[in-house]
């Protein structure tokens, strides 16, 4: 079933507006799938978050996806409106740690930043329950991970 979502994913046409869509290369994609499903079992809610994100994504051929684009691994830095700017790094929830600013790819902010590029902006929900504005300022080379859950 995996295979056919990813397949289902990569057959969307990448148009002339791809600037405004958010991206994931296959792997990643499959990696946050199956992420989805066993944090379901945790937390139904940040579960149901980045389905909705996946639902969204454009997939593409490994290697095939614009350079900057954020996903497993990135370090990206963004503006919050009305906050300042920050850097982070999105990692597997195991790996998570505020404190070094390695966020989970299932935090909201996390999900808000998969797929973006330099000077696109998304949106999330802070636990507080307030909108937040985002806009990515620069995505730093991605190391290659081991992510594979």
């Amino acid at each position: 079933m995996l295979a056919l979502e990813v397949s289902r994913a990569m057959s969307n046409s990448i148009s002339s507006s791809m600037h405004h869509v958010s991206i994931l290369g296959a792997t990643d994609y499959s990696s946050l799938v199956r992420l989805a499903k066993t944090a379901s079992a945790k937390d139904r809610h940040a579960s149901a978050e980045l389905v909705d994100k996946l639902e969204k994504i454009v997939v593409v051929p490994d290697g095939q996806s614009p350079d900057g684009t954020v996903g497993i691994g990135s370090t990206v830095t963004f503006d919050v409106k009305g906050a300042s700017r920050r850097t982070i790094t999105l990692v597997d929830p195991d790996d998570l740690d505020a404190e070094a600013s390695r966020i989970s790819v299932l935090a909201p902010i996390g999900v808000a930043l998969l797929g973006l590029r330099q000077g696109q902006s998304s949106q999330w929900v802070s636990q507080d329950g307030q909108f937040n504005d985002l806009t990515v300022v620069h995505v730093a080379e991605r190391p290659i991970t081991g992510f594979s859950h």
